[in-house]
């Protein structure tokens, strides 16, 4: 199930966040997706949230069931500085999901250019 960390994830609180993970939030907690806090992080544009996470242990790499990174997530809306962020700290662009589909994929399947020049 998902933690009150999910939670403020998901609705962008930072302050939530830093204050969970202070407490001893465990920030590659999985749910039943396989899918960790950072993934909540990324669909909702909070840069400093995403930061935030990785700086404190989030597994930047970490795939879900379907075989999906958080970088798949961020490529997937239009926010190519969280694209960047990810790839400068080692997020994997030639990961492949189980469909076959990478990154690079995902962000040219959304006709996001930007990210696609990162990707490239």
């Amino acid at each position: 199930g998902k933690t009150p960390l999910f939670y403020a994830c998901e609705s962008g609180n930072y302050d939530s966040v830093k204050y969970l993970i202070e407490y001893g939030a465990d920030v590659n907690k999985e749910n039943k997706y396989g899918e960790t806090p950072l993934f909540y992080a990324c669909p909702y544009e909070n840069e400093n949230l995403v930061k935030y996470l990785i700086e404190y242990g989030a597994d930047i790499n970490k795939e879900n069931k379907v075989g999906e990174t958080p970088l798949f997530r961020a490529c997937t809306i239009e926010n190519d500085i969280l694209v960047k962020y990810l790839i400068e700290y080692g997020a994997d662009i030639n990961k492949e999901n189980k469909d076959g589909e990478t990154p690079l994929f995902k962000a040219c399947e959304k006709g996001n250019e930007n990210s696609v020049k990162y990707l490239i």
